[in-house]
């Protein structure tokens, strides 16, 4: 009986040895089990040899937006064999905090990303390391030289440059063709005559001007074009550049006219309470006749069918003998996180950015993007829309100082203006509150400086 057990136990022991050599690496030792893990952390190069290039984007408009973006990632990896991509979509503005929190957070981070676009912006994330210095790549990529002179001055005015500009905005009054038609209102080119189509509007019935300011950023963009006509370029780039003071004349003298058009009637004092999808809404219904927006509602303009009936003017200057130009200023553009695993996958995707990429997109009707890229320049664009925005840019372009200014002169801008359009805060007082915001950033270290 003993022998039988001895000789049941040896088979064991033959049995265990064999299978422990017909096993996977997989299950092998802890140790084995570790650089396998790592071996693996790319499936795809396991795979089939491929590599994952990581992007992240904003949350699309809607699936025309989807579309296009399917078209550039298989347009990219056609051209770039053994190159795969994952696009995800987010909220990629830096003053919520949720894009610091992704770079912070220990979850390794997309590769490149999309990000709203403006020198307080990228600072943020710069000050805390979160994003890679671009000087490098600039000169090895010689990406000075293929991007329009405007985004590149805007982004190498510090020590380093820590992005790759993608989009401007110009942010213009668009208006329905037939309204105008209907009611006898010819484009203004003059103030005098801005105020009449104003009145021509209300007269029949019709509230001149959508705006959804609760949602702050569309307020934004209507005051900047404003602010353009109403103080000048001078000023502008002294309240962003200098010692220019948001409380000087001319500035409250710009939200005292935003107060006046509320009172007027010519933007509905309901607007306070509007969101961006409701003001949006209700202008791409003709429920009213203008809406301040920069090229990006193309696409929703595509979607609602509304597309060949839209027009774009520029708001006059109110100075006498300029000419105002569409606010504007950088309005997405790509950076590097720190913890990037693939930086060199991010440097093929950001060449191609600024080569194919503008055929790709530009061919497309529903596209809505200014690209700043000088690949761009050479395409002729699909859409009319676009178009027309492109050319309004070409000569000169304005400032929307929310993409220049600090944090803390952002928040009292915003919540300022929001103040003027609900009747909380007279424009004085406003213009006062953004001023205190300025001199808490200039405290603080905060300062852009044009090239």
């Amino acid at each position: 009986m003993k022998r039988r057990l001895q000789l049941f136990a040896s088979l064991l022991m033959v049995f265990a040895l064999v299978l422990s050599g017909c096993q996977s690496p997989a299950g092998s030792s802890s140790k084995q089990d570790e650089s396998g893990a790592k071996a693996n952390g790319n499936a795809s190069q396991q795979a089939g040899g491929d590599r994952t290039l990581r992007l992240m984007i904003p949350n699309y408009f809607n699936d025309l937006e989807k579309n296009i973006w399917s078209n550039v990632v298989k347009n990219f990896e056609n051209a770039n064999p053994g190159v795969k991509v994952e696009l995800t979509t987010g909220d990629m503005q830096v003053e919520n905090g949720k894009l610091t929190t992704i770079l912070q957070s220990g979850v390794t981070p997309p590769d490149a990303m999309l990000i709203n676009a403006g020198a307080g912006r990228v600072k943020i994330l710069a000050d805390a390391n979160l994003i890679k210095p671009l000087d490098e790549a600039y000169q090895e990529n010689g990406w000075q030289d293929k991007i329009k002179p405007f985004a590149y001055n805007l982004v190498s005015g510090s020590e380093h440059i820590y992005e790759l500009p993608h989009s401007m905005d110009a942010l213009q009054a668009y208006y329905h063709k037939d309204m105008f038609e209907q009611y006898g209102i010819q484009v203004p080119t003059t103030q005098e005559e801005l105020i009449q189509a104003f009145d021509k509007l209300k007269e029949a019935g019709i509230t001149p001007i959508s705006v959804g300011a609760r949602d702050r950023f569309p307020i934004s963009w209507m005051f900047s074009t404003l602010l353009e006509a109403a103080a000048g370029r001078e000023k502008m780039e002294s309240l962003l550049y200098g010692d220019g003071r948001w409380d000087d004349p001319e500035v409250v003298a710009a939200v005292e006219t935003l107060e006046l058009w509320v009172k007027k009637g010519y933007i509905a004092k309901e607007s306070i309470s509007q969101t961006a999808a409701d003001a949006k809404f209700a202008f791409l219904n003709k429920k009213t006749a203008i809406g301040f927006y920069s090229s990006q509602i193309i696409v929703n303009a595509v979607e609602n069918k509304v597309e060949n009936n839209l027009g774009a003017f520029t708001i006059p200057s109110f100075i006498e003998g300029k000419t105002a130009a569409p606010a504007s200023g950088l309005g997405t553009t790509w950076v590097i996180p720190s913890k990037a695993e693939n930086a060199d996958l991010a440097i093929t995707w950001l060449n191609y950015v600024l080569s194919d990429f503008s055929k790709v997109v530009l061919a497309d009707t529903n596209y809505n993007y200014i690209l700043v890229s000088k690949s761009a320049e050479s395409t002729q664009p699909a859409g009319q829309l676009l178009e027309q925005a492109m050319k309004a840019v070409e000569q000169d372009s304005g400032y929307n100082p929310a993409v220049f200014i600090g944090p803390e002169t952002k928040e009292a801008y915003f919540q300022n203006l929001q103040g003027v359009v609900g009747g909380l805060t007279s424009p004085l007082e406003a213009a006062k509150k953004i001023q205190e915001g300025k001199e808490k950033d200039t405290a603080a270290g905060y300062k852009i400086t044009k090239k």
